[in-house]
């Protein structure tokens, strides 16, 4: 459609660049200059009404072999602006539908919470896999993924920090095995204890949020990339900090963002 980027060729834009074009020339000459304007063009063409204000690269040609020069300013400028309004839409709408819907994997052996966690996030167009200990999650990871083949294809894991079985810490150690990159958000009821133990045990930041919280600040963190970035600029810059340092770091970011 010119340098336009509107899709033409399917029912609903055919019809909605025939509404623009319609509305604009009536707005712009009236009724019976429309039809005046439709009927020449159409004489000229051999096409129909609507074959002629369905295309804009017909209309826009004829447009010009009617009124000459001034049909750029005169008519086709202010059709233009409505129709890259319709393109921009458009463009929206697809982007809408393009995105996929973020993966989670979620292990907490309380049924209530679990349940809770997974209905909340579904409602917010999540994907959630849920499983009720540190065992059964990381069994979850590796058979979904495998058979996705995508060791990427969960988005963020959150794990409850203790869990029978196998814990939180535990099932993260076998799961960064698998995926060093993967992202994970511990639930624990002590932030600093925690972050403390994954540092010990794993020597790396990894995101913590304390309990109790509200899931709108769990749905906060789980799109916050600021701070899987923030912890992950400690990880890469962490060889001669102490603990203590990265424990200051690690809560900034945390406290930052949230």
């Amino acid at each position: 459609m010119g340098n336009l980027g509107i899709k033409i060729g399917n029912i609903e834009s055919d019809n909605q660049v025939s509404k623009i074009i319609q509305r604009e020339l009536i707005d712009l000459y009236g009724s019976k200059g429309y039809k005046s304007i439709i009927q020449t063009m159409t004489k000229i063409s051999g096409k129909t009404e609507n074959e002629v204000i369905s295309n804009y690269e017909l209309f826009a040609d004829l447009a010009q072999g009617v009124f000459g020069r001034m049909a750029e300013s005169k008519i086709l400028d202010p059709i233009k602006l409505e129709l890259s309004k319709l393109e921009t839409e458009q463009i929206s709408q697809e982007k809408r539908i393009e995105k996929k819907s973020m993966r989670l994997l979620i292990a907490d052996d309380e049924p209530a919470i679990l349940e809770l966690y997974k209905s909340y996030l579904e409602t917010k167009g999540y994907e959630v896999t849920a499983t009720t200990d540190g065992r059964k999650c990381v069994d979850a990871y590796k058979r979904i993924s495998n058979i996705q083949q995508d060791m990427n294809y969960f988005d963020v894991i959150i794990l409850d920090h203790k869990m029978p079985i196998m814990t939180g810490l535990q099932a993260a150690v076998e799961i960064l095995e698998i995926n060093p990159q993967q992202r994970i958000i511990f639930a624990s009821g002590y932030l600093e204890r925690t972050l403390l133990e994954i540092l010990t045990k794993l020597n790396r930041a990894i995101a913590v949020i304390e309990k109790p919280f509200s899931l709108d600040v769990l749905n906060h963190m789980i799109n916050n990339v600021a701070i899987f970035e923030g912890l992950e600029r400690i990880n890469i810059n962490q060889e001669e900090k102490e603990i203590s340092q990265k424990m200051s770091e690690i809560m900034t970011v945390l406290q930052n963002q949230i």
